[in-house]
């Protein structure tokens, strides 16, 4: 038992630090519906983060209402900062890919997408214990989340921060 309280004590103590090393996952990401089928490729978050760029990781939903409401701060940030030093990678979950894909369209989301499968849709809210969408994190360059839960303004004002403006 005191070592569990340690280890929550642990933990509790890294997040309010306000960074801790971000959790990877694997999905199998839907390129293209061809006659029905999900046509997918594996995909990781590593293969986005740690690379010399700071992630802004959108976990949202085609059906979320307040998933949708934050597309155009996501919008505005990834017009202002989106480049060498700055990219989104939304990952579409609990979500049909047909629907993610038309939201996408909808919406003029020109970044980074992942639409998980339908069998892969849940991992990364699992991994990450979110359990309401829309959650956005912030990752630095070298793989630490240094923002959780990010919303509206929220979102430029941490992304600016961590760029140095």
């Amino acid at each position: 038992m005191k070592k569990f309280m340690f280890l929550l004590a642990a933990m509790a103590a890294c997040v309010t630090a306000g960074a801790w090393n971000y959790r990877n996952f694997v999905v199998d990401d839907v390129e293209s519906i061809e006659n029905g089928k999900e046509i997918t490729q594996r995909v990781r978050l590593s293969d986005f983060v740690g690379h010399g760029k700071y992630i802004l990781v959108d976990f949202w939903a085609s059906w979320c209402g307040p998933c949708r409401g934050e597309v155009p701060n996501l919008k505005a940030v990834y017009d202002e900062f989106g480049g060498d030093d700055f990219e989104i990678v939304s990952v579409a979950v609990w979500d049909k890919a047909e629907d993610a894909f038309d939201a996408i369209e909808e919406e003029g989301m020109n970044w980074t997408q992942i639409v998980c499968s339908a069998k892969t849709n849940q991992i990364p809210t699992q991994v990450y214990g979110i359990e309401g969408i829309p959650y956005i994190i912030l990752i630095d360059p070298d793989g630490k989340v240094i923002g959780e839960d990010l919303r509206g303004k929220q979102i430029r004002k941490a992304v600016k921060k961590a760029l140095g403006l």
